[in-house]
């Protein structure tokens, strides 16, 4: 069953399994939009790939583990489509490696922000765009 008409946006989506996600999504009839830290030319080849493909796909460059980056970027794909109907929060990651204990208070930090942060931001971002969008 194809899901036309249909909003994704998937964090962390030019790499790695978040692109595979988007474009899984892509495959089943999502328009996708795939958010990230990567540059902008990263993320215009993504949607290019997906492009090839027949997906329809946008590209937002940010910085997952700042608020109002976070916000902005919802609300901006938000208004465009009027609702949004799956948000999958697939950033997340370690963004380095250093052992437990010579861990520093600010790497810890960083990979909280990354992996909880991220999502709690997103979340509560596209949770009224959620609300109207054919899955709610």
């Amino acid at each position: 069953m194809k899901a036309e008409g249909k909003v994704a946006i998937i964090t962390g989506g030019s790499g790695g399994i978040g692109f595979q996600v988007s474009k899984r999504l892509g495959e089943d009839g999502y328009s996708v939009y795939l958010m990230d830290i990567a540059d902008e030319a990263k993320g215009a080849e993504r949607v290019k790939e997906l492009a090839a493909d027949g997906i329809k796909a946008a590209y937002f460059s940010v910085d997952l583990t700042k608020e109002d980056g976070v916000t902005s970027t919802i609300n901006t794909i938000g208004a465009k489509e009027g609702k949004i109907d799956l948000l999958v929060n697939c950033a997340g990651g370690l963004g380095g490696r250093s052992r437990f204990e010579g861990m520093t208070t600010e790497f810890f930090r960083f990979v909280m922000a990354l992996n909880l942060d991220s999502a709690f931001f997103t979340s509560r971002a596209a949770i009224p765009f959620l609300k109207k969008g054919t899955n709610a």
